[in-house]
């Protein structure tokens, strides 16, 4: 008798761990997925999608709006009508540092990694990056990148995303219109 209640329990601890195991990789298979195609720009900066792919989440749709005002264009992307990155090209004095940028930009602080001597800080949630104009009108004035997204990603990907996305500001209109202005 003892040899049956035994080999029932084993049993019944096989079945329990079987229907564990089924109910985990159910659970893993229908993670979400991203069903949009990711953009090759940032509401006119172009950019390597795979660069903005790690910044961005599952969802079905994604859609941008765009909107500028004196010395500041910005992009906000948005996924299920949910805005999930923001990004903006921003005019600031000449002798301004990425330091002096993340004290007042979202998603990023000071205190977080910087590199490209100093031209870029960035974190989990956000970066600013110089953008160096290849002739700049104006040289009492620099602009800065700023990205920040709605959720944790990897910090290296912020890191290469922002370096990726101010060169791009510096090869599109952005240098020469807000430089101007």
């Amino acid at each position: 008798m003892d040899n049956i209640s035994r080999g029932g329990v084993r049993s019944a601890v096989s079945l329990l761990g079987a229907a564990l195991l089924v109910g985990l990789t159910a659970s893993c298979s229908s993670s979400p997925t991203r069903e949009y195609a990711v953009p090759g720009d940032v509401c006119g900066s172009k950019v390597t999608g795979s660069l903005l792919a790690p910044l961005l989440p599952a969802g079905k749709k994604i859609s941008a709006q765009p909107t500028s005002a004196v010395g500041v264009k910005r992009c906000r992307l948005l996924v299920d009508g949910k805005v999930v990155f923001s990004s903006s090209v921003e005019k600031h004095g000449a002798n301004t540092t990425a330091n002096d940028v993340a004290a007042s930009a979202y998603g990023v602080d000071p205190t977080d990694a910087s590199a490209d001597r100093g031209h870029v800080v960035y974190s989990r949630t956000g970066a600013v990056g110089l953008v160096e104009c290849p002739e700049s009108s104006s040289a009492h004035s620099t602009l800065w990148a700023t990205v920040r997204t709605s959720h944790d990603v990897k910090a290296s990907a912020m890191r290469r995303f922002i370096e990726g996305y101010a060169t791009a500001v510096a090869k599109s209109d952005a240098c020469r219109t807000l430089s101007t202005q």
